[in-house]
């Protein structure tokens, strides 16, 4: 009991962090595996963000979320634990892990008070390499994600989203649910989770971050007692390049009083040495809620719309800009042209000096969010790495952001913007 209430005081009271004085090492195991390290000695706490590159899009075709239903599956019965047996010691020894799947990733999250450092990587260990998957944990698994997806199929903003993956990216790897739906979950077998956790797990494709109070070279023995024995094969990201994306409009009828329309358009993947720029501009445009021009021109002066946002939705190697809002049935054919015009307002007359100094200062500022507790932290550690994005990052992010130029962002706002290129997936009953 004493470790559940250590748990929770760690994971809620944290102290804050100071962006500045960010330093991490740079460490390599002796089973060659690489990770970044904050060794932090406030609270006896650590975290660990790690990620395998790959994702839903090495679903093999036809078994769609099955990358998904064994990650919902790793905690749910290992070599030696039943399901039960894995959550009480989860409990007991004051243990927090988690795995999520994304389109180009699997990710992890693990946090343990220090006191039980050696239970939690044992823990750990048994779900990376020890997972089961028993019969009986498959079917409730599949029965949780099966409802989930009958939900989301009832969920007009959903069925937008979906809808707009589907035919913005025109049936693409990236555009499949990552869930799957329910005919590929049916078609899912034993064998075909065991095979993805086979491939999935690689060493090649893993990247970690952590922080906390652990030592290094503590840190390298427990990184390798988790992850040293897994395969070695190189991964080639099967999205480097986008195909032709959709433009113009699909609609879906449902009757319903307001209709939800998603948009979106080519962007800039996450290595683009102009994606920041790309951010800052988008910051302007629908990114910088009640500042942004299509909240103000859309819902403040014109009143079509409660809320309406853009933003960037980087991949690796390539990305979208992707937005939406929704409104009355009646509205939709005007918002959608406000829309057209905003984009294009930005196109030809880009953005002002007093707009990239209010979305420097913003960016700037909101950096020191991530740096709230030893999870954000392992998990920027993480993602600065997956993204390759330099050692020196942290030391040069603020002088990025200083060092844009107008000119420059205007130039490219006239390049990456275009209403033309727009395609708008519209749900409900809309007046166009």
């Amino acid at each position: 009991m004493r470790f559940i209430f250590l748990l929770f005081f760690f994971f809620f009271f944290l102290s804050s962090k100071n962006t500045g004085a960010i330093q991490f090492e740079s460490i390599e195991t002796n089973n060659g595996i690489k990770f970044w390290l904050i060794e932090d000695k406030t609270l006896p706490l650590v975290s660990v963000s790690f990620s395998f590159k790959g994702g839903s899009i090495l679903d093999p075709v036809g078994q769609d979320g099955v990358t998904n239903l064994m990650t919902s599956l790793l905690d749910e019965g290992t070599q030696n634990f039943t399901a039960s047996e894995y959550r009480l010691f989860k409990r007991e020894n004051g243990i927090k892990i988690s795995f999520s799947t994304s389109k180009e990733r699997i990710e992890g999250t693990f946090q343990v008070v220090k006191p039980r450092l050696q239970e939690g990587f044992y823990l750990l260990n048994e779900s990376i390499n020890k997972a089961k998957f028993p019969v009986k944990e498959i079917k409730k698994v599949k029965s949780q994600v099966e409802a989930s997806i009958k939900i989301d199929n009832s969920d007009i903003s959903t069925i937008a989203s979906n809808k707009f993956n589907k035919f913005f990216f025109k049936d693409q790897l990236i555009g499949r649910n990552t869930k799957g739906n329910l005919k590929t979950l049916g078609n899912i077998s034993r064998d075909d989770i065991q095979s993805i956790y086979k491939s999935s797990f690689i060493k090649d494709r893993l990247v970690i971050g952590i922080s906390g109070d652990i030592e290094p070279n503590l840190a390298k023995k427990y990184v390798d007692y988790v992850f040293g024995d897994l395969p070695s094969k190189k991964f080639v990201n099967p999205i480097s390049t986008l195909k032709e994306l959709n433009k113009g409009k699909e609609i879906i009828e449902m009757k319903t009083p307001q209709t939800t329309v998603v948009f979106g358009q080519k962007g800039l993947g996450r290595k683009d040495k102009e994606y920041f720029a790309a951010r800052v501009i988008n910051y302007v445009l629908g990114g910088g809620g009640f500042q942004s021009r299509l909240y103000k021109e859309i819902r403040e002066a014109n009143g079509l719309v409660y809320s309406i946002y853009s933003y960037l939705m980087p991949y690796e190697y390539a990305g979208v800009i992707v937005g939406g809002f929704q409104t009355r049935n009646q509205n939709v054919g005007k918002t959608v042209e406000k829309v057209k015009t905003e984009w294009n307002r930005i196109k030809n007359q880009g953005i002002t000096k007093l707009e990239l100094q209010n979305a420097k200062t913003y960016y700037k500022g909101s950096f020191s969010r991530n740096f709230t507790s030893t999870l954000t932290i392992a998990s920027l550690l993480m993602i600065v790495q997956y993204y390759d994005l330099g050692e020196d990052y942290f030391d040069k992010r603020d002088l990025i952001i200083d060092n844009l130029k107008l000119n420059e962002l205007n130039n490219l706002a006239k390049n990456l913007f275009d209403s033309k290129n727009l395609f708008f997936m519209i749900v409900g009953e809309p007046k166009i």
